[in-house]
C-alpha cells in the first residue's frame, strides 16, 4: 500500500469541481476544505474525501491533533486559528476537569516482578534486580518513552496513590508478593500519616492579587512560604534548582509565544502578497517568474502563487543536493520533488535550504507595473523563514490509523500483544527485546489475548501458528508493522500491513494460450478471443513500477483482443496494486483495429514515457522517472487441463527412476515454488519466464551486493541508493512485498528466489510444455544428457550416502527428520572430462552437500542449454559468485522447500576438488580466492567430527562425523560452508530422493 499520509488535509480548493460529502453541495474554488484521506480502491494510493471546512467543524471529535492536518501551516491565519480551536475544544470537552490547564495530570501505574536487571529507579537511580516487584508510571496518553520505574519501597516513599490493587499487573502477582506490597503501603501510610496532619494545619486563609491580564490568581502569605522553605531541609541548592525549574518554564512559554508571533506575522505577510499576485499578476506571468528563477513552474494557480511568495520574501530556492530536482515548502520543511534516478523518487528533506543569493528576478521585459514596482522595492538580503516546530513524536502512527480504517483506534503501544512466526531463535530475542524495551508484550504462542500473529520473512501457510491465528480470526501482518509501531510508539491499525490479501493469489491460474499469448481472464473474453498479432507486433504487455519512497507497487496490462469469429477488436486494461485485488479496475472498449492498434501505442506511450515500437525492437527504450516498466513474460504453458499426459507406462526406465523423472517434470512444484518467493503468481503466471528479466533481477542484486560491502558512502547516502536498487528489482521482479534489501540475509533470499525463477524458466524449455507433443518420458530423459542409475540399497555406496545423511543432521534445524528412499548414481554428458585435470592436481577432494533443493536439480542436470556455466556465473552469496557446498545435510536441507503436503525433496551430493583452501571466520564478496588458493571456506561454530571421516574411493574425503563445537569461537557462522569458483571443480556423484518427516 502507498505510504499513508496525514488523516486530513486542508486546502483551498484548486476548482469548483469538488462536491462536499457532507451536505453534497459543490465546493467554490479557492475557499476553505477539509479532506478525509483514504485508500484509493481506483488505483494505488490515498485520496481526499473533500467537505466544507464548516461541515467537517460542526462535527465532534472529528480531528484529533493539529498534526493530523497536512497543509495546515499554509493557510490564512484565522483558518489555522478555526481549527486548532476546534482541536482544543475537542480536547477539553473530553476532560473532566474545569480545564486543560489546570487539571492535574492522570498517571497510569502498573506493577510485575522485573523481568530483567536492566531498568533503572527513576527515584533512586539504582538498578531493580531481576525477580524484584517494580512499579511503572506513564502519563496517561503517553508512549513508552514516557514509561518511568520504580522500586517498589522508592515508589511508596514518593507518591501519595497508595491503591496498588488497582494497578495493572495486580492479578499476575502471587499471594506473598502481594503481601509484601501491602505491607509496604501500610508501613509508608504510618511514617506518613503525622506528616499529611501538619501540612492540613499549615493551611490559612490566601489573599488575592491580580495578574498582569487581568485574572486573579491565589498566593500564600510570606510567613507560610517561609515555613515551607524551613520544611523542605534548608537546602538552598535545591530551591535554587526549583527557581531554576520555574525560570526555564517560563522561558519556554516565552519563547513559544513569540515563535507563535513570528509565524502569524509570517503567515500574514506571506497571505497579503498571495493576494496581491492575484490581483495583478496573472498565471502565465507567474510560470515566467518562476523559469526567470530557475523554479519548479509546474501545477495549479494557487501552488504558484505559494512558490512566487515564497521565493519573493526569502529567496529563490537552490537546487537538490541530492537529485538537482526542485524543492517546494510542504508540511514544516522544503522537500525535494524530483527524481534520484529512473526507479526512484527522491526523498530529500530539509529545514535549512540553501537560498540563491541576489535579488528574486522577475520576467526579462515584463511590463507588469506591480511586478517592476516590487522589484526596485526588493531588498537584497533576505529573511528567513520561521518554521513551525516539530511534533514531539512522529504522527504517522495516527496518519494511517485514520487513513485506512475509521473504525479503526490508536491505542498506546504499551497495549500491543503480538505473537511471532517465521523467525530464528536469535533473531526472536532480540524482537522480544525491542518489543518489550518498548513498553509491549510478545507471546511465545497464541493466545486469546493476542493481537496480531507478525510474519517475519516469508509466509508459510502451513506453520502451525498461521493456522492457529486463521482459525482464532486473529490479523497476520507482515514485519514492518512492528517496526512501525516502536518507531511511532503506538499500536497501529492492521489494515495497511496485513497479509490476508496474498491467498488470493496463491491459487494457481489457468491460462489460455492462443498463437503467442493469452488473454487476460478478467476480459470475459478468454474463450472467445485472442491477443491480436500483427505481422512481428503482438499487443499485449504487462507493465509494473515499484518505489519504496513513495509505497507504490503497481501493475497496468494493456491488451489488444480480437474476437476468433470477426475481425471486432477491443482494448483491455487492467490496473491496481500487485498482490491486492481490492485496489483497481478494469476497462474494455470496443473499436476498430487501426483504432485499437494507435489506442494501445498512445497508452503505452503515457504509461511508459517511451514509444511501443522502441519496446519492440529493443532499441532506445529508456525507463523514465515516476513511469511504468515493461515485464517480459514469455506465455509458453498450454492449459494444462488440454495437455496430454505423459505416457509412464510403456517406459523402458527402472521403476525408480520413472518415479524421479515424474518429480524432476512435475510443474506444480515450480508452481509452488513462486509463490513460496511471493512472486505475482496472479498477474505473472507460470510461462517461459523471460531470461532477460530474470538477468536484469540479478543486476540490480549484484548492485545491491556491491553497495552493502562498499564504504564510500555516507549512511544517508547509503540508503537512498540501497532504496533505489531494490525500486530497480522489484519493478523486473514483481512482489506482493516490495522492500528495501539492505542486509546480507535478506540479500541471499532473493538470490534463491532468483535462482528459482531462472530454474523455472530453463525447466519450462526442458519440459515442452507442447500440448500436441507426443514426446514420451524416455525422450524426456534423452534429453537430460545425464546417465542416472539407481542405487541398490545393499550397496556399499548407499550404506556410505545413508550414514553421511544420518550422522550430519545439524542440532538447530528441528523442524524435521530425514529418511532416505532412494540414491542415483550420475554421469553426466563432457563432465568428467572438464573435472579430471582438477582431479588429478589438486588433492583435497570431499564428497559435499550441493547447497540446492528440489527446484534446481531438474535444470542442473540438463546441459542441453549450456545451462550448468550459466548458473554458477549467478550464484551469489556471502564470498561471491561460486558454487556453494556444505558439509552437514540439513543446512542444504532446508532448501528443499518441502511441506507436509509434499514432504519429498530431491538433495545433490557432488565431489569437489578444493585444493589449497582459503579460511574465513565471516563472509567476504570476491571474484575468485588470493593467488596460491583454489576455494574458499567459511568456518563454522558447529562441524563434523573429524575423526569419524571417511575415505571414498581411495582418496575423496567424506566427512560424515556427528557434529561437534569446533575451535573457532569467534567466526560469524553457524556452520562450515566451501565455495569454488570454477565448475570444472566439481563432478557431480549422487541424486538423492529424501522424505521430511515435519515435526510441527
Amino acid at each position: 500500500m502507498a505510504n499513508p499520509p496525514k488523516p486530513w488535509k486542508a486546502e483551498y480548493a484548486k476548482s469548483s469541481r469538488s462536491s462536499c460529502k457532507t451536505c453534497k453541495i459543490p465546493i467554490n474554488k479557492e475557499s476553505l476544505r477539509l479532506g478525509k484521506m483514504v485508500q484509493a480502491t481506483q488505483f494505488d494510493g490515498f485520496m481526499p474525501m473533500w467537505n466544507h471546512a464548516a461541515c467537517i467543524l460542526r462535527k465532534i471529535k472529528q480531528i484529533k491533533s493539529v498534526d493530523d492536518v497536512e497543509g495546515l501551516e499554509l493557510l490564512r491565519w484565522e483558518d489555522q486559528e478555526k481549527i486548532r480551536k476546534y482541536i482544543d475544544g475537542a480536547v477539553s470537552s473530553n476532560s473532566s476537569a474545569p480545564s486543560v490547564s489546570s487539571a492535574p495530570a492522570v498517571v497510569e501505574c502498573g506493577v510485575e516482578l522485573s523481568q530483567t536487571s536492566r531498568a533503572t529507579c527513576r527515584s533512586c537511580n539504582q538498578k531493580i534486580v531481576k525477580g524484584e516487584i517494580r512499579i511503572s508510571t506513564k502519563p496517561e496518553g503517553q508512549g513508552a518513552r514516557a514509561l518511568a520505574w520504580h522500586h517498589a519501597k522508592c515508589y511508596m516513599e514518593t507518591s501519595s496513590n497508595s491503591q496498588v490493587e488497582k494497578f495493572s499487573g495486580w492479578d499476575s502477582l502471587s499471594d506473598s508478593d502481594r503481601t509484601a506490597l501491602l505491607s509496604l503501603v501500610k508501613k509508608n501510610a504510618s511514617t506518613s500519616k503525622g506528616t499529611k496532619v501538619e501540612h492540613e494545619d499549615e493551611k490559612e486563609p490566601v489573599h488575592e492579587s491580580t495578574s498582569k491580564g487581568g485574572a486573579k490568581r491565589k498566593r500564600a502569605p510570606e510567613s507560610v512560604q517561609k515555613s515551607k522553605i524551613a520544611k523542605a531541609g534548608g537546602n538552598d541548592s535545591s530551591n535554587k534548582s526549583s527557581a531554576s525549574n520555574t525560570k526555564n518554564m517560563e522561558d519556554e512559554n516565552s519563547k513559544a509565544s513569540s515563535l507563535e508571533s513570528q509565524l502569524e506575522m509570517q503567515t500574514r505577510t506571506l497571505w497579503a502578497l498571495k493576494d496581491d499576485l492575484k490581483k495583478y499578476v496573472t498565471t502565465s506571468e507567474l510560470r515566467e517568474m518562476l523559469e526567470a528563477n530557475d523554479q519548479e513552474s509546474r501545477g495549479s494557480e494557487l501552488d504558484l502563487r505559494e512558490r512566487c511568495a515564497d521565493g519573493m520574501l526569502f529567496g529563490a530556492l537552490e537546487k537538490c543536493p541530492m537529485c538537482s530536482g526542485s524543492l517546494h515548502y510542504s508540511s514544516g520543511m522544503y522537500r525535494c520533488s524530483g527524481y534520484l534516478s529512473e526507479w526512484t523518487k527522491c526523498s530529500y528533506s530539509t529545514t535549512e535550504p540553501r537560498r540563491v543569493k541576489g535579488k528574486w528576478k522577475i520576467p526579462e521585459g515584463t511590463s507588469n507595473e506591480y511586478l517592476l514596482k516590487w522589484f526596485k522595492s526588493q531588498k537584497v538580503k533576505k529573511p528567513e523563514r520561521v518554521l513551525p516546530p516539530k511534533s514531539p513524536c512522529g504522527t504517522s502512527g495516527s496518519q494511517a490509523a485514520s487513513a485506512l480504517s475509521q473504525s479503526s483506534k490508536v491505542e498506546n503501544i504499551g497495549d500491543l500483544k503480538v505473537a511471532i512466526t517465521g523467525v530464528p531463535n536469535k533473531s526472536m530475542e532480540e524482537w522480544k527485546n525491542k518489543i518489550e524495551g518498548a513498553g509491549g508484550q510478545v507471546h511465545i504462542k497464541i493466545k486469546k489475548e493476542t493481537n496480531c500473529l507478525v510474519v517475519i520473512g516469508v509466509l508459510d501457510h502451513n506453520a502451525a501458528e498461521v493456522k492457529k491465528a486463521r482459525r482464532m480470526k486473529i490479523p497476520i501482518v507482515r514485519e514492518d508493522y512492528l517496526v512501525d509501531c516502536i518507531k511511532r510508539q503506538k499500536k497501529l491499525p492492521f489494515d495497511m500491513y496485513r497479509v490476508e490479501t496474498i491467498e488470493n493469489t496463491h491459487g494457481v491460474a489457468t491460462v489460455k494460450v492462443k498463437g503467442q499469448s493469452s488473454v487476460h481472464e478478467a476480459s470475459g473474453l478468454q474463450d472467445s478471443g485472442h491477443i491480436l498479432e500483427d505481422g512481428k507486433s503482438i499487443y499485449n504487455t504487462t507493465l509494473n513500477m515499484s518505489d519504496l519512497s513513495t509505497g507504490i507497487n503497481s501493475y497496468y496490462i494493456l491488451q489488444i483482443i480480437q474476437d476468433d469469429k470477426s475481425s471486432d477488436c477491443y482494448v483491455f486494461r487492467k490496473w491496481g496494486r500487485v498482490g491486492n485485488e481490492k485496489i483497481g479496475g478494469t476497462k474494455l472498449e470496443e473499436m476498430s483495429k487501426s483504432d485499437a492498434i494507435k489506442e494501445f501505442k498512445r497508452l503505452f506511450l503515457e504509461k511508459t514515457g517511451n514509444s511501443w515500437e522502441a519496446w519492440e525492437q529493443k532499441k532506445d527504450f529508456h525507463k523514465q522517472p515516476g513511469r511504468f516498466y515493461p515485464l517480459e513474460i514469455d506465455y509458453g504453458v498450454k492449459d494444462l487441463s488440454k495437455k496430454k499426459q505423459l505416457n509412464f507406462t510403456s517406459s523402458q526406465l527402472a521403476p525408480q527412476l520413472v518415479e524421479l523423472m515424474k518429480m524432476l517434470f512435475n510443474v506444480e512444484a515450480y508452481r509452488a515454488a513462486m509463490v513460496e518467493f511471493e512472486i505475482n503468481l496472479s498477474e505473472m503466471p507460470l510461462g517461459k519466464l523471460s531470461k532477460s528479466n530474470i538477468q536484469k533481477g540479478f543486476e540490480a542484486l549484484t548492485q545491491i551486493q556491491n553497495l552493502l560491502n562498499s564504504t564510500a558512502y555516507a549512511p544517508n547516502v547509503k540508503e537512498s541508493l540501497l532504496v533505489d536498487a531494490s525500486n530497480r528489482f522489484f519493478t523486473v521482479i514483481p512482489s506482493i512485498h516490495p522492500h528495501i534489501i539492505n542486509d546480507e540475509d535478506d540479500f541471499k533470499l532473493k538470490v534463491k528466489m532468483l535462482e528459482a525463477l531462472q530454474d523455472i524458466e530453463i525447466a519450462s524449455r526442458l519440459v515442452g510444455f507442447d500440448a500436441d507433443s507426443d514426446e514420451s518420458i524416455d525422450e524426456k530423459y534423452k534429453k537430460l544428457r545425464c546417465h542416472i542409475s539407481p542405487l541398490s540399497h545393499d550397496s556399499e555406496d548407499f550404506q556410505l550416502i545413508e550414514k553421511y545423511l544420518h550422522t550430519t543432521h545439524a542440532p538447530t534445524h528441528t523442524d524435521w527428520a530425514l529418511e532416505l528412499e532412494e540414491v542415483f548414481s550420475l554421469e553426466r554428458a563432457g563432465e568428467m572430462d572438464r573435472y579430471a585435470p582438477y582431479r588429478a592436481k589438486l588433492n583435497n577432494k570431499m564428497l559435499l552437500w550441493h547447497d540446492k533443493g528440489v527446484l534446481e536439480n531438474g535444470p542442473i542436470l540438463n546441459e542441453v542449454f549450456g545451462y550448468l556455466t550459466l548458473y554458477l556465473d549467478l550464484k551469489y552469496g556471502g564470498f561471491g559468485k561460486g558454487v556453494y557446498f556444505a558439509d552437514l545435510v540439513s543446512k542444504s536441507a532446508q532448501y528443499c522447500f518441502t511441506d507436509r503436503n509434499n514432504p519429498v525433496g530431491l538433495m545433490l551430493v557432488s565431489e569437489v576438488a578444493l585444493g589449497e583452501v582459503y579460511e574465513l571466520t565471516k563472509s567476504q564478496y570476491m571474484d575468485k580466492p588470493p593467488k596460491g588458493k583454489h576455494s574458499t571456506k567459511g568456518l563454522g561454530k558447529t562441524v563434523p567430527l573429524e575423526s569419524e571421516f571417511v575415505k571414498w574411493r581411495d582418496d575423496v574425503v567424506v566427512p560424515c562425523g556427528k557434529p561437534v563445537p569446533s575451535k573457532v569461537k569467534a567466526s560469524e557462522l553457524m556452520y562450515n560452508e566451501y565455495i569454488v569458483y570454477d565448475t570444472a571443480q566439481v563432478k557431480m556423484q549422487f541424486l538423492l530422493k529424501v522424505r521430511f518427516h515435519h515435526k510441527r
